[in-house]
């Protein structure tokens, strides 16, 4: 069972679940997961996120997945996070073949850059390459630096969510 975050295209949910392509409406992406309803035991919920036209969340072995919807009522975004009140190992959570949160971020950062992605160094918990976002949002926070400093490096942690957007900033930018 893994997840998969597809650049420019989608997720690619665990078998039997579908491929879910950014630019379906809500009725299609709740007609593609309907027939999967024993893969999916909690149900597809409606929830809130800011900024978005509709918004769907659903559970996953350790995982929770909200998918976001655009202005014009398309997908557009898809988070999955840790689920810390689930007690099944999380699914993995795929990126260009690589567990974005499965690994400590030193460690994915090093093997993104050995799949010849130009990515940077997470910054205070979060990191973000063209598309995507991995966020730390769980545990103690990074120790600050001292008064006027900024850290070197960042202490050692993972990540604990991942989001991709249909989007880059180029492409909002100029559009």
């Amino acid at each position: 069972m893994t997840i998969d975050l597809l650049p420019g295209h989608g997720v690619r949910l665990p078998a039997p679940l579908p491929e879910l392509r950014f630019g379906l409406t809500e009725a299609e992406v709740r007609g593609l997961l309907a027939p999967h309803g024993e893969s999916l035991p909690d149900g597809v919920r409606s929830t809130f996120v800011c900024g978005c036209s509709w918004a769907l969340s659903f559970l996953l072995p350790g995982l929770n997945v909200t998918l976001c919807a655009d202005e014009r009522g398309r997908l557009q975004a898809v988070t999955v996070g840790r689920n810390p009140g689930d007690g099944r190992p999380a699914c993995p959570v795929g990126y260009h073949g690589i567990d974005v949160l499965g690994w400590s971020a030193q460690e994915l950062v090093e093997a993104l850059r050995a799949e010849g992605l130009a990515v940077p160094d997470p910054v205070r918990g979060s990191l973000r390459h063209d598309t995507l976002h991995l966020r730390r949002e769980s545990g103690a926070p990074a120790r600050p630096p001292a008064p006027g400093r900024e850290p070197r490096h960042e202490e050692p942690f993972a990540f604990d969510s991942a989001s991709l957007s249909a989007l880059t900033a180029r492409t909002e930018a100029a559009g």
